[in-house]
């Protein structure tokens, strides 16, 4: 077969253009940009269903529900759309009747856990308003409840007023499992408050804020480390780890530390006289940015560092409900949730992303 060459006049060209280009019809492309709101919204008992202002734990599921657990009970908010959770978490303590929820977890069963302020931990179907099972002491080290965590077996870790517990649900029936505990009998966590648990992301190893021996690291029945900065901190608060093998430490009136796993080395950070920009050496949560940045939650303001920038946000120059921030949590998408005593405060800088 010949080839056949086929010759056009180039004055014929813009002729020919037009009549293609004439059938076509534009379409504009669409902004990659997602829409955006105003910085800050405000969650109160008088503007939602939130069931108490006093929050003191903010977490959010895989399914972008945003969890709260107050001092009467807890709620459950995405979209517009709120649960409340009060009767099916009372139980009878010390104390008297209370609600108190200071952690939420949840298992890889689907189930939620509450972690009680003096009565143990309920665990409940996900959505749903009816109790599953209760555990409490002698399962449990104590009754009362600093913190929860799931780690990536499935394994629910318990922080208490005496040590951490640990339950390992069975596969054939998740509501069963086995529980132990791990106190000064046979790890190196202290009888004592763990108000915190984190884990390393590169290594997938546990790290347990104690109040007087530092942090704990656990290695899955391996292996116990133990690290301290040399001017004994007080009590740890609040821990959370990048991706850069660097954990970040809030403590009960001793600042924010900087912790390199590789070397072992802690960097102390507080106000400007201490290489910092912190208001307040009680801090109380960190938040770290999927977009780079930590963010602090202290007695005196919210607060973002950048790497080499502090901002404060507090109620003199923001709508923050109040200047001592709880817990905080953050979206993928950088909507970041502070849980204050006066309320929830859903915050992004940029515009909160809807």
């Amino acid at each position: 077969m010949k080839n056949v060459l086929i010759k056009i006049s180039l004055a014929a060209v813009p002729i020919i253009l037009f009549l293609v280009c004439s059938s076509c019809k534009y379409t504009p492309t669409t902004s990659s940009v997602p829409p955006r709101d105003v910085p800050w919204k405000i969650y109160t008992t008088a503007n939602s269903k939130l069931v108490n202002n006093t929050i003191n734990v903010v977490v959010i599921d895989g399914g972008g529900y945003k969890w709260f657990g107050t001092n009467d009970g807890a709620s459950r908010y995405r979209k517009g759309t709120w649960e409340s959770f009060k009767k099916v978490l009372e139980f009878t303590g010390i104390a008297g009747t209370s609600r108190k929820v200071n952690a939420i977890t949840f298992g890889a069963d689907d189930h939620v856990w509450f972690g009680l302020a003096g009565g143990g931990l309920r665990r409940m179907i996900r959505g749903s308003t009816l109790p599953l099972t209760d555990y409490t002491s002698p399962d449990l080290s104590s009754d009362m409840i600093y913190s929860l965590f799931t780690d990536n077996n499935g394994f629910i870790w318990v922080g208490t007023a005496k040590g951490v517990c640990r339950f390992i649900p069975l596969p054939s029936d998740p509501k069963e499992g086995r529980w132990t505990q791990y106190t000064s009998a046979n790890s190196p966590i202290p009888d004592e408050p763990i108000k915190c648990i984190g884990i390393n992301p590169l290594d997938n190893i546990l790290w347990f804020g104690t109040y007087t021996q530092g942090v704990v690291s656990y290695n899955n029945d391996l292996d116990w480390n133990i690290s301290a900065p040399t001017d004994n901190p007080l009590p740890i608060t609040a821990i959370d780890f990048n991706y850069s093998n660097s954990g970040w430490i809030g403590t009960f009136a001793d600042w924010v530390y900087k912790f390199n796993v590789n070397t072992t080395e802690w960097v102390q950070y507080g106000d400007s006289a201490r290489g910092g920009g912190l208001p307040d050496n009680f801090v109380n949560a960190i938040a770290i940015d999927p977009r780079g940045g930590v963010w602090f939650g202290t007695n005196k303001g919210l607060v973002k560092f950048n790497g080499s920038q502090w901002k404060t946000w507090n109620k003199s120059n923001s709508q923050i409900p109040s200047d001592i921030v709880k817990s905080l949590a953050i979206e993928l998408n950088g909507n970041l949730w502070i849980g204050t005593p006066s309320g929830v405060a859903e915050f992004n800088e940029d515009g909160i992303i809807n």
